[in-house]
């Protein structure tokens, strides 16, 4: 390329590098490869952690800062959530992940009551609902990289929706839907005229998704780890090399640059 472009990275710990150390983190994951290849001015904003929520509004900050020419957003897991108890503080609801005891001021939950209220919290804060905030997220971000004359680009790093949320129905319910899309339907436990109504209104709401903005709409990149880190579970060095293949071919073939 005969310019180097300013790139910036949003997303939770697969695009910040977790599992690595820095050393190994600055050859081995997915946005240093890219940026080297295209020769992008990188800069990641990416934290460990981050729900969707707050990921859309870095990602937001940082477009409107207008520095740069392109914004790639990896979106996180659906339903991680993110409260804060007082200034500066934070309590991030990770119901599958390691249970520790949590202790803010004079406020303490022990393991087996934050367990017990995380549960709760995941129990009221389903899929659903956040993959249509979600699609609004993607929205907005779109209109505001074009506004100022940024490319944007989505990356699914754990969004577990599948291809039938944007298919018809047919006659036979069950063999229509995926077991993730009967699971955020209840499908168990709601009539037909309920399951229709409310697949629908997804269906409807999934066309408001602009799907050339995504590198793997229905291919998450968890669901394509093929090895794990040095220090823990997260993608490994071949997962974050076909990683970032998808996204140089993505950028390739679609001419964003």
């Amino acid at each position: 390329m005969s310019t180097c472009l300013n790139a910036c990275f949003n997303g939770c710990s697969f695009t910040w590098g977790e599992g690595f150390p820095a050393d190994l983190r600055e050859q081995f994951i997915y946005d240093r490869i890219i940026s080297k290849k295209f020769n992008f001015n990188r800069t990641n904003i990416a934290k460990s952690g981050s729900s969707n929520y707050i990921i859309f509004m870095k990602t937001a900050q940082a477009l409107k800062e207008k520095q740069y020419d392109i914004m790639f957003v990896q979106w996180s897991a659906l339903n991680r959530l993110w409260l804060s108890p007082g200034p500066e503080a934070w309590y991030n609801v990770a119901v599958n992940e390691q249970i520790t005891e949590y202790r803010y001021r004079d406020f303490y939950l022990g393991k087996k009551q934050k367990l017990i209220f995380e549960q709760t919290i995941a129990m009221i804060n389903h899929d659903y609902q956040n993959i249509l905030d979600l699609i609004t997220y993607c929205d907005i971000l779109i209109n505001l990289a074009s506004v100022n004359s940024s490319k944007i680009v989505f990356i699914n790093g754990l969004v577990p929706w599948q291809n039938d949320i944007h298919n018809d129905l047919g006659i036979d319910l069950s063999a229509s839907l995926s077991n993730y899309t009967k699971e955020i339907l209840d499908f168990d436990h709601r009539d037909d005229e309920e399951i229709i109504l409310y697949f629908n209104k997804l269906k409807q709401k999934f066309t408001e998704l602009d799907q050339s903005k995504w590198v793997n709409l229905f291919d998450a990149f968890f669901s394509n780890v093929i090895d794990h880190a040095p220090e823990d579970n997260h993608p490994g060095i071949k997962s974050n090399s076909l990683m970032a293949d998808k996204i140089s071919n993505y950028l390739i073939n679609n001419h964003i640059l």
